[in-house]
């Protein structure tokens, strides 16, 4: 039953990377894009942690999962915050007509 639940996650992690990709490349404004990278790279790298940590059960596989979890819930907004406010400082302007 956990395996199919895990899978499931798997699946719908996958299902909402690639439709982020589709959102990335639809959207014309740099600081645009930078969100919806960052928002796409940590939901999806969730629900596919956690999928596949339900398919391996209590290992130390899932331990060392969790650990990588971890460390991208921490490094990936300093990482998002940081080339935003790069391109901000640098003077980098939003397109015209975009709501930035």
């Amino acid at each position: 039953m956990l395996h199919a639940i895990g899978m499931g996650l798997v699946v719908v992690g996958l299902v909402f990377m690639a439709i982020g990709v589709y959102g990335v490349l639809a959207l014309k404004d740099f600081y645009s894009r930078v969100v919806i990278t960052a928002k796409v790279d940590t939901v999806g790298l969730i629900t596919l942690v956690f999928g596949m940590m339900l398919m391996h059960g209590l290992t130390f596989f899932t331990a060392k999962l969790a650990v990588i979890l971890i460390f991208e819930l921490l490094t990936n907004p300093l990482a998002t915050h940081s080339v935003a406010h790069s391109a901000y400082a640098a003077g980098f302007k939003a397109r015209e007509g975009s709501d930035g």
